[in-house]
């Protein structure tokens, strides 16, 4: 464990060393479970110094990425919203293009589209995150100059969408609004979405959390064995050192023999 200065506590280690059959044991036992104790003290300052630098690498990615804390979709609910959002549109596209097309063209004219509309509601996105209005305007009047141009032409073609007490031409422009429609919500749908590199650094965050709570259990529990280890040994000593001051104290002070040789404090069967 360590040197021990005083002469006396030397020879009380010593004997028990060398009388008690479990003295090496406990004595090897409490230095093992300090041993174990300290390197988790370790261990649990370095987790909990990760786990800070985890979480103020975050904030700080937040407050640069996010800083009114309004993209506060998550990632896999905005891309199944968007992925959705992008079939009706793709199928509201096909019914457009089905007045003035045929066969595999209708499905590559509307997969066209589709796409367009996509990188419409992204600009559209980056537009209003920029806070540039200007180009946001010029986004809206371009979708909705190609909705109306989509409309007219469905309301052209030979097998326009025709409802009950509805002109092809008003069937063609509603199916068009709704498009618009699904185009803005797209838009606000991407707005919204949490950045992937947040997501990441919360998960750091969150996983840096987790292993310092698991070092600081480890922790815990190698000080509970080291002190428990410590007081079996300190029992032990101790009950010798009772023995010790005991039959010291019961033997006669004067010196024997020559003076230079101590009588024996030990008089009896060593405590066990």
């Amino acid at each position: 464990m360590y040197e021990l200065q005083d002469p006396a506590a030397r020879e009380i280690v010593a004997h028990v060393l060398d009388t008690h059959p479990e003295g090496h044991s406990l004595l090897a036992e409490a230095g093992h479970r300090r041993i174990l104790a300290e390197q988790s003290a370790r261990d649990a300052t370095d987790a909990f110094a990760m786990a800070k630098a985890a979480r103020l690498g975050y904030e700080a990615l937040r407050h640069r990425l996010d800083p009114r804390n309004g993209r506060t979709v998550h990632v896999g609910v905005a891309s199944v919203a968007l992925a959705l959002v992008l079939v009706a549109l793709l199928e509201l596209d096909r019914i457009e293009f089905s007045g003035v097309l045929a066969g595999w063209l209708i499905t590559a004219a509307a997969a066209t589209a589709t796409a367009a509309w996509a990188g419409c509601a992204w600009l559209a996105a980056l537009a209003v995150r920029e806070e540039q209005h200007g180009r946001l305007t010029a986004i809206a009047a371009v979708a909705a100059l190609a909705g109306l141009l989509l409309a007219a032409l469905h309301s052209s073609g030979s097998a326009a969408l025709r409802w009950p007490g509805w002109k092809p031409a008003w069937a063609s422009l509603f199916l068009a609004l709704v498009i618009l429609a699904l185009v803005t919500i797209a838009t606000e749908i991407i707005r919204r979405t949490e950045p992937a590199s947040l997501l990441a650094a919360r998960r750091r965050r969150h996983r840096a959390w987790k292993d310092y709570q698991a070092a600081a259990r480890v922790q815990r529990s190698d000080a509970q064995a080291a002190a428990v280890a410590a007081q079996e040994w300190c029992s032990l000593v101790d009950t010798y050192a009772t023995a010790y001051a005991v039959s010291g104290a019961a033997v006669d002070p004067s010196p024997t023999g020559n003076g230079h040789i101590a009588p024996d404090p030990w008089a009896g069967t060593p405590p066990m």
